[in-house]
């Protein structure tokens, strides 16, 4: 019998949570995912949207559908089969739930060092008893949960693996009460993150989310939402938040690579697309822009299965694929990631994912004087590849063609400095 997400993990009473996590780490939605979270309000009408989603992402990872019962659960069953979908790698859970906007709602999954955990905040739509689904489902599978009692939706969570949050300014608005220097307290101290960037929210956003207008698609790659000079009252806001951006220097002291997305008809956004590993989910409309969006992601994913999925039914909704989804991250993978990417090693690595075959780029601090041994580890920690490297702001390792799409580390030891950083191979 095939073991699914949830099996995985401690069936048993609830965890009391402590006063709080230790040591968090909330890992990017680029990091290794085991499960993506669907919940279905079974409203007919958008019922076209989910047979395709669910089919698209049981290739990347386990599906979970969130349903209030066995009825609804052989509900969803006979739809799918009917549309043809496999239910291979699909299952489902049982807890209270009504709304499909699962990404507001939670639940946020961080790493602790006692493992994985769930956040759970208010969320803007005060959304009766999804409000409590990361509680629910941590007590369902016997996880640690944190609660914070102030708004913050997912929509409006973009991280990447140093402790950056990108959000938009609805962080601060929506919680008139608190200070930014409280919310920023709240956040290291729950989540991890040491650096907020908050752009402008579209002026015709009601839920002001970062996931409507940019997308972060590794440590250094972002794309960002683009409207011609005169279509949009959100054009000043957009162009705003792009320069923003290109002034900010990315995690690995360069600045960031920054791709420009359309719209289609104005305000449909392609930004609000969904990473489960080395796929990648795209919102389309029936719109001429819809290749261009596509290719535009193809082009900087070049090994990712890049799929679109019709979204007229719901982006009325001012919503999209990354709204009615949450992934979970792999748990055994990103530990290793958590435990050297909150450490300083005095080097960095770029770009970061890497293509397989490519180049991956490091950068070693000035107090790296003498010529440095690396070895390309796989997560086993066997060596997979070694050269020389003369320090410097650009020393070249070439990956070897032989590497597969997943998680690997550069060991890096040369006089009195040794370090680790973690990297991705796309």
């Amino acid at each position: 019998m095939k073991k699914h997400f949830y099996n995985f993990l401690l069936l048993a009473a609830p965890l009391v949570a402590l006063a709080q996590p230790t040591h968090p780490f909330t890992p990017p939605e680029y990091a290794p995912a085991k499960a993506v979270l669907i919940e279905w309000d079974f409203n007919p009408n958008t019922w076209s949207l989910y047979s395709p989603l669910i089919a698209a992402c049981r290739e990347a990872v386990e599906t979970i559908c969130v349903v209030r019962d066995m009825g609804e659960e052989n509900i969803m069953r006979n739809r799918l089969t009917q549309d043809g979908v496999s239910l291979d790698n699909v299952s489902f859970v049982h807890v209270p739930c009504e709304r499909m906007w699962i990404r507001d709602h939670g639940p946020f999954a961080i790493m602790t060092d006692e493992g994985m955990a769930f956040m759970e905040f208010d969320d803007h739509a005060n959304s009766g008893m999804d409000e409590y689904l990361p509680t629910n489902l941590a007590n369902l599978w016997g996880l640690p949960v944190f609660e914070l009692p102030w708004v913050f939706d997912g929509g409006n969570l973009m991280v990447d693996g140093h402790g950056t949050l990108f959000c938009t300014n609805g962080l601060y608005s929506r919680n008139p009460n608190m200070s930014k220097q409280q919310i920023h307290a709240d956040l290291e101290q729950y989540m991890g993150i040491k650096r907020v960037v908050a752009l402008k929210s579209q002026h015709n956003d009601y839920w002001k989310h970062i996931d409507m207008q940019v997308k972060l698609l590794d440590d250094s790659t972002l794309v960002v939402s683009s409207v011609a000079l005169g279509s949009s009252a959100n054009y000043d806001s957009l162009e705003h938040n792009y320069n923003l951006l290109a002034a900010l220097e990315s995690p690995n002291g360069q600045p960031y690579r920054i791709a420009r997305l359309p719209h289609a008809d104005n305000w449909k956004t392609y930004a609000n697309a969904l990473l489960l590993n080395n796929h990648l989910l795209v919102p389309t409309y029936s719109h001429p822009n819809d290749s261009l969006a596509l290719a535009t992601y193809a082009s900087l994913l070049p090994n990712h299965t890049v799929v679109g999925i019709d979204c007229n039914k719901i982006i009325g909704w001012e919503g999209a694929l990354h709204c009615i989804t949450m992934q979970l991250f792999d748990d055994a993978q990103v530990s290793r990631v958590k435990n050297v990417s909150t450490r300083d090693d005095g080097f960095s690595v770029w770009p970061n994912p890497v293509p397989a075959g490519g180049t991956l780029w490091v950068r070693f601090a000035d107090e790296w004087h003498d010529a440095t041994w690396v070895q390309v580890l796989d997560v086993q920690g066997r060596a997979l590849h070694s050269q020389w490297l003369v320090p410097s702001d650009a020393a070249a390792v070439r990956l070897p063609v032989h590497l597969t799409p997943g998680v690997y580390w550069l060991q890096a030891s040369g006089g009195q400095h040794m370090g680790v950083r973690r990297f991705v191979v796309r």
